[in-house]
């Protein structure tokens, strides 16, 4: 699986600003599901729900990665193509759409986090012989060159943490963390203007 995939048109663009394919996208960057699972965990038709699969599958965000015959049916299971995708450079004339789309994005990330953090086990909260949760909110003034640089840096981490994790899959003491940041620009502190 690639790390991004640019957004390089506006079928892709349009495709990726629907609110629930956004949410299958979700399933599928964390793990290969077939149209029946997506159907189960959405609650939702498997006609509805192939249907979106058929149009994130044409655009190529997604692929089929296996199949398998269960009881005479043929099963298919899909993948996400990649962990993010951002709008490449070719679509800043849709800064509208590419607004929406990244709103519904990130709006379907943070219900996912919300939805690791009440089935995390309850020793990551309170285990005191290593660090405590990463929790972190802050406001800032900064320029706009100011915020790509630190953009760069977390992203910079977040290829760090990569190579940290291809090292750690054989090792038996590794155990699975959850990591997420986000950064954009807000129009007034919500936090109070700083003395």
């Amino acid at each position: 699986m690639e790390q991004i995939m640019l957004i390089k048109n506006r079928d892709q663009l349009k495709i990726i600003s629907d609110p629930l394919r956004v949410k299958i996208l979700m399933l599928l960057i964390e793990k290969e599901y077939t149209g029946q699972n997506i159907s189960e965990l959405l609650d939702i038709s498997r006609a509805k729900i192939h249907y979106h699969l058929k149009a994130l599958e044409k655009v190529g965000f997604i692929k089929l990665e296996r199949t398998e015959e269960k009881n005479g049916i043929m099963q298919k299971f899909y993948r996400a193509v990649a962990k993010s995708y951002l709008p490449g450079e070719d679509l800043f004339p849709y800064a509208q759409e590419i607004s929406s789309a990244n709103r519904v994005a990130l709006l379907n990330t943070m219900d996912r986090v919300k939805e690791r953090l009440m089935k995390a086990p309850d020793h990551a909260f309170y285990e005191f012989n290593t660090l405590m949760p990463i929790m972190i909110q802050s406001e800032m003034k900064l320029t706009k060159d100011k915020f790509d640089l630190i953009s760069k840096k977390m992203n910079d981490l977040y290829s760090e943490l990569n190579e940290l994790e291809k090292m750690s899959q054989d090792d038996p003491n590794a155990k699975w963390y959850y990591f997420g940041n986000f950064g954009f620009e807000v129009a007034e502190p919500f936090f109070g203007e700083k003395e």
